[in-house]
């Protein structure tokens, strides 16, 4: 029977000096015998790792993007070079143009880097979609997410335009994957703008009783202060995940807490890596 895995391409740090590191995340995802790449980092670096690992980005069966982040997105032209045709599933705010707040007072654009026509004509086939979906047996995207928490709030300095303003983004397109088997459920996140426990919540509406195998992903916990830590620490304890393997923007001293709050559950995720699942 052939191991579900996930072998990570792209990350912020590599674990093998083969593998380039680099702002931004790409997972080759293995599960139910279809292989499916879940973001693509910033750049071209996602095709390179893939040959440097030995992996054919040509077998995949589609590409899933979390967001329309230019560190989630940026590889894209690259893999449609690569691989010619093939299907790209995400929400429809992913080409939502998008910008940090510089000190400045200054807009740096952060958004996806390429026009969807240009990617199109690559052989991009843009599947988007605001609802959860079922894309193949056991793999569901979450739709978007319902903001419930008090204590995640979106970063201020990232926004969107409206009219001559900008306004903090709602990242209305961020979602995850859902793996789902006999076994439980795993997460699989890209930057969680949503939020963890958001999220965490979107997947017990999506099932009620089944154990959470693992939460894998960018946590988006960089900035986050000690006491929103430790809020986000004590409501994800009740969850129960078997699993935390994060890494991008969860943040060292995030990651610290967390490792001190889980123990061994808890596993730094770095370029190179491959994990059973």
């Amino acid at each position: 029977m052939t191991k579900n895995k996930i072998t990570v391409l792209v990350e912020d740090r590599s674990s093998r000096p083969e593998i380039r590191a680099e702002h931004g995340i790409a997972l080759l995802l293995e599960f139910g015998g279809e292989r499916w790449l879940f973001d693509t980092g910033q750049s071209g670096l996602v095709v390179d790792n893939a040959r440097g690992l030995g992996i054919d980005l040509n077998n995949i069966n589609g590409i899933i993007l979390s967001h329309g982040h230019y560190d989630h997105t940026g590889g894209l032209k690259s893999v449609l070079d690569e691989t010619g045709e093939m299907d790209v599933y995400a929400h429809p705010g992913i080409f939502l143009e998008r910008f940090r707040l510089e000190k400045s007072g200054q807009l740096s654009p952060i958004g996806i880097p390429f026009p969807r026509h240009l990617l199109e004509e690559l052989g991009g086939r843009f599947s988007l979609a605001e609802t959860g979906r079922e894309i193949s047996p056991g793999i569901y995207l979450s739709g978007e997410i319902p903001r419930l928490t008090s204590f995640e709030q979106g970063d201020p300095l990232l926004v969107v335009k409206e009219g001559y303003r900008s306004i903090p983004d709602p990242f209305i397109d961020d979602q995850f994957i859902l793996l789902d088997d006999d076994d439980g459920v795993i997460m699989i996140t890209g930057c969680c703008h949503s939020g963890l426990i958001n999220s965490l919540r979107k997947v017990r509406e999506l099932q009620p009783r089944k154990r959470i195998k693992a939460i894998i992903g960018g946590l988006h916990l960089r900035a986050a202060d000690q006491t929103k830590l430790e809020k986000i620490i004590r409501s994800l304890e009740p969850f129960a995940p078997e699993r935390i393997i994060a890494g991008h923007c969860t943040g060292v001293r995030s990651e610290t807490a967390l490792s001190h709050a889980f123990g061994s559950r808890f596993h730094k995720m770095e370029g190179g890596d491959v994990f059973d699942i």
